[in-house]
């Protein structure tokens, strides 16, 4: 396994470590397992990795607004949304456009992070996991150690992004209204956003 500095000057080589396998980023709020989404079996290898089944929409990070009109169904208000609060600590719940073997029960857990080395990845790859780099059982850790420990050399690239803030993002599922978690962006910070205030 390596680890390298989360800088964009890395970016060759984290493309790179993508052809073969899932990669360690990290994010605004924790670290993600980061891999294409158009490449299944590497979409698949990410929860072999943690050791759990896909239940609920899984993290799916975008470069922006245009590549998640592409996937997911938006209408006036949630571009609102996405236009106020992301690139940010936000997962938006939409339904998808299509099918896919990364869409479950029609729905898609959209994110754009503010990190600018995973825009660039989804750039260059386009959409790609942004699940939480931890094994089932352990908690969500904010420290590359922490996580390196838990999977080792299953995981070839880590990329240090240093001790992040810890805080996971607000999860919102757009059609039922319905705040699933919340993060640093509040359920009125989202309804606003939604009427655009």
């Amino acid at each position: 396994m390596h680890k390298i500095k989360g800088e964009l000057q890395n970016l060759p080589k984290i493309l790179e470590a993508l052809n073969t396998g899932p990669v360690v980023l990290p994010t605004e709020t924790l670290y993600a397992l980061v891999a294409p989404v158009s490449n299944k079996s590497l979409f698949d290898s990410v929860y072999a990795l943690k050791n759990m089944k896909m239940t609920t929409a899984s993290p799916i990070g975008f470069y922006g607004l245009r590549d998640m009109e592409k996937y997911c169904k938006m209408d006036e208000k949630s571009k609102n949304i996405v236009r106020k609060l992301m690139p940010g600590p936000l997962t938006l719940i939409l339904e998808a456009k299509t099918e896919g073997h990364w869409v479950v029960n029609g729905k898609i857990a959209a994110r754009i992070s503010s990190n600018s080395l995973v825009r660039e990845v989804a750039r260059n790859v386009g959409p790609i996991t942004l699940i939480g780099a931890n094994l089932r059982g352990f908690k969500l850790s904010s420290d590359l150690g922490e996580i390196m420990a838990q999977f080792g050399d299953k995981v070839k690239l880590y990329v240090d992004g240093g001790v992040l803030t810890g805080n996971p993002s607000t999860i919102y599922d757009f059609k039922s209204k319905t705040l699933i978690r919340e993060g640093s962006i509040s359920l009125k910070d989202i309804r606003g956003a939604e009427d655009g205030i």
